[in-house]
Order: structure tokens, then C-alpha cells, then sequence
């Protein structure tokens, strides 16, 4: 195995930049288990997320970093300095590897180095299936998919997934045919499982409230208006429940959920938490937590899944969920079978089957197999670099 590769990863957004989703910290960590190997790991994305908007490099855990200073356009990241300087390294890298598909850094360095016929890998982290596209920015993702992102996944090397149902809905949509691997995101357990003080809920004044947590960005592919219409059927039997929504929000989508809120006057029930949390407050968050309920449309892989196993919680996923193959696998958890129409029935159903603490004790001894079997990050590096090399 060659061990001394030079790689370029390109990502939108990365570390310290969480509140841009699940990605970050997954791409973060596989870099830095590559660059345990002897390779030189760069990698070229946006300043977001840093205190100012403006180019600079860095040293993370021996992963070299530029940010480029950028502007957005409809929630994309566009970098012109990001392509120039790509443009000006392109023949010092062996492979490019592409993070994401629709913001422009993606696309639009990927276009530039199709141009320049350089091998060049690309994870879509679950942005390409035709739900999720139909949904948002229909008509401009179909522009940019004719013009330039088609042409470039034709010309690309080969893509990684990070999940069967994420591998299937990609070829479903674009219907071509090239190599591919299946890698599951890196993850680290341990930061999950030190203990943090239960006092910082006083915070959300959660301390001593038995409550359901959601946590992860504040979107509308999550449904959390499902969760919340579930919610309010729930309490009629369990009054003494609270229901959590924390995390980077969405504007429109906040402040509809807030609306829906008022309208059930769960206003004293609900906490809708509107910012990205961090450190022993997150971990409260969650180890306090009665359960963690994920309904999302769709999860290519669902970060926030394994963070709540590693917190020894239980958990309620939907079918859409990247990682329900591995939950099912180690029966590691609970996922809803139904659809939009009774989906919130289900979460309901699902709810009180956890008050059996046997049955929970079951399912989180069962989410730890899962954790200490699937994810060794050393393997899952030596899969990735073996996947570079067969490209080379």
C-alpha cells in the first residue's frame, strides 16, 4: 500500500465550521487518519465559520488547511482565490478528492480539474437524490446539473459513499456507471462518553425534566413538524415530558416550526433552541436525554445517530437514515417503517415502547457493539487510501 500519497481534499466548509452539518467533523477526522499514515493531507475550502472572512493556512493536527476568503449565493460557497490557488497547485497533488456537489467551491473546482485531466474522487455526502433535488432550488440545480455537474461526474475517477442507501439513490439519479466504495464515516466515541455535568442544562432549565431530544440543523428535510405533531400526542398520556430541538436553524423553516409550536400551545413543553452547541453542553444534552428521534427524509450516513449510541441513549430513526442498516444490524435502535401520512403515529408507538428499561438496557448494550465493531478509524483510513490507489 502506498503510504506517501500527496491529497487534496475539497470541502465547502470545514472545521471549526460545525453548525455547516455532519460532514465537518467526519471529513476532519478521516483527514487526520490519513495524514497518520505518512501522507500529506491539504485541504482548500471556505473561511466560514472562522472569526474573519479572509485567507489564511493552517495546521490542524498535521493536516495542512487553506481557507479562502468567500461570499455565498443562495446558501452556496463561492471562492474565486479558493480556484486560483487550486489552479496554481494542481500538478503538486497525486489525487483530488471532492467533498459535497452543489456549492460552487465543489462543482466548480471539480470542472476545473476535469479541464486539466486529473484524477479526482467525489463523496457527495448524500446531496444527490431526486427528493432532496426536487425540493429546493429545483430549476438552478438542474441548470448547473446539465451544464457542468453531469460532465464532471462522467469524467471523474470514482465516488465514495458513505452508505447502501446513499450509493443507491446517486446511481438511481444519474444513471452512469463508474467505480465506487462503500467507506462509513469516521467517528470517535470517546469524546461521547466522558461524563458532563448534568447542572449545565440549568441553562434550558432541563436539569431535572425528563425529556426527547432532537439535535442536528434546524432543517426542513429533518420533519421535525412530524416530530412535534407526535410530540403533542404523546404528552396527552406522559404529561411529565419535554421535547428538545437545538441546533443551527434554518431561518424560514425556524420560524415556522415556531409558528406550529404556538398553535398547539406547547410553548411551555417545547424548547426550540434556535444555536449550535458545543463541548459538556452538547454532551448533557444528550446524556440526559429520554431518547434521540431522527425522522429526516433523508440521512446519507446521520452523524447525530452515533453520537447519541456513544451517549448511551436510545434511539428513533427514520427509514431515510443512512445508518438504519447498521441499527437494524445490531437491532442498535428503532426505525420508523411509515411514511409522511403516519409517521407521527409511528413515533409515537415507538416513544412508549422505551419505557421498558430491560428493552432499553438491550438496544444501547447492542448501539456499543455497533460503535466498537464498525468504527475503528485506522481500518476505515486504510479502505480510503487503498480506494486512492486503485484509482491511481
Amino acid at each position: 500500500m502506498n503510504k506517501n500519497l500527496k491529497i487534496c481534499i475539497i470541502a465547502p466548509a470545514y472545521w471549526p465550521a460545525i453548525s455547516y452539518g455532519g460532514p465537518i467533523p467526519a471529513i476532519k477526522l478521516i483527514n487526520e487518519e490519513l495524514a497518520k499514515f505518512g501522507n500529506k493531507v491539504s485541504v482548500f475550502t471556505s473561511a466560514f465559520g472562522l472569526n474573519e472572512n479572509k485567507s489564511k493556512k493552517e495546521i490542524i493536527n498535521n493536516v495542512e488547511v487553506f481557507y479562502f476568503k468567500y461570499f455565498i449565493f443562495k446558501r452556496w460557497f463561492i471562492s474565486f482565490s479558493l480556484l486560483k490557488e487550486l489552479w496554481k497547485q494542481k500538478n503538486n497533488f497525486d489525487i483530488f478528492h471532492i467533498n459535497l456537489v452543489w456549492d460552487p467551491i465543489s462543482w466548480m473546482s471539480g470542472f476545473l480539474l476535469i479541464l486539466f485531466n486529473k484524477k479526482i474522487i467525489i463523496t457527495p455526502h448524500g446531496t444527490v437524490e431526486r427528493e432532496l433535488i426536487q425540493k429546493r432550488s429545483y430549476l438552478l440545480k438542474k441548470i448547473i446539473y446539465f451544464l457542468f455537474i453531469k460532465f464532471i461526474f462522467k469524467k471523474a475517477s470514482g465516488f465514495h459513499f458513505t452508505s447502501e442507501i446513499e450509493k443507491d439513490k446517486f446511481f438511481e439519479y444519474t444513471k452512469i456507471s463508474k467505480p465506487y466504495k462503500i467507506i462509513l464515516n469516521p467517528f470517535n466515541a470517546e469524546e461521547f462518553q466522558k461524563k458532563a455535568d448534568k447542572k449545565l442544562l440549568q441553562k434550558f432549565n432541563l436539569e431535572n425534566k425528563k425529556y426527547i431530544l432532537y439535535f442536528g440543523r434546524i432543517n426542513w428535510k429533518k420533519r421535525i413538524e412530524i416530530l412535534i405533531d407526535a410530540f403533542y400526542e404523546f404528552i396527552k398520556n406522559n404529561k411529565d415530558f419535554y421535547l428538545v430541538i437545538a441546533g443551527s436553524p434554518d431561518k424560514d423553516y425556524f420560524l415556522k416550526l415556531e409558528e406550529k409550536i404556538n398553535s398547539l400551545k406547547l410553548n411551555n413543553k417545547v424548547f426550540l433552541v434556535g444555536e449550535t452547541i458545543t463541548g459538556d453542553l452538547k454532551l448533557a444534552l444528550y446524556q440526559n436525554a429520554y431518547c434521540f428521534v431522527l425522522p429526516s427524509i433523508s440521512e446519507n450516513f446521520g452523524y447525530v445517530v452515533l453520537e447519541a449510541l456513544a451517549s448511551k441513549i436510545p434511539v428513533v430513526i427514520s427509514e431515510g437514515v443512512g445508518l438504519k442498516e447498521l441499527v437494524h444490524k445490531y437491532n442498535a435502535g428503532l426505525v420508523l417503517e411509515n411514511k409522511n401520512d403516519n409517521l407521527s403515529k409511528d413515533i409515537v408507538l415507538n416513544l412508549e415502547k422505551l419505557k421498558s428499561l430491560d428493552f432499553v438496557k438491550k438496544l444501547l448494550e447492542n448501539g456499543n457493539k455497533l460503535l466498537e465493531s464498525e468504527f475503528n478509524n485506522k481500518i476505515l483510513a486504510e479502505k480510503t487510501i487503498s480506494f486512492y490507489n486503485e484509482i491511481l
